[in-house]
């Protein structure tokens, strides 16, 4: 028994894939992130032989979350909308790499 591995009728071109849309920002969502981050790296040079190793440090950053995939979590400090709803404008930018991402806390407003 044969198998013909090399030859394929060829078929129908696939359909190329649709760009992903953007999702569009979300302003009803501040969260509060805690996230570790690597110490700031040492300046001039070290001795191994001395070298300790220091801990990660701990960080808590509150915005909008306008962001949010496996890769990277976006806080904005403040958004607002011009004109249409098609132009956002966003200021005070963090971009927290997702992996280092120990929780985030949705944070609800209270009347007063």
């Amino acid at each position: 028994m044969s198998l013909d591995r090399g030859h394929r009728s060829p078929g129908p071109e696939p359909e190329p894939e649709p760009e992903p849309e953007i999702a569009p920002a979300r302003f009803d969502r501040n969260v509060a992130v805690g996230w570790i981050q690597p110490p700031e790296p040492r300046g001039g040079w070290t001795d191994y032989a001395t070298m300790e190793s220091r801990p990660a440090q701990t960080c808590l950053s509150v915005g909008r979350l306008v962001h949010d995939d496996d890769c990277v979590k976006i806080l904005a400090g403040s958004a607002m909308i011009v004109g249409d709803e098609e132009r956002v404008m966003l200021s005070r930018i963090i971009e927290i790499p997702a992996r280092g991402v120990v929780r985030i806390v949705r944070l609800e407003e209270e009347a007063g």
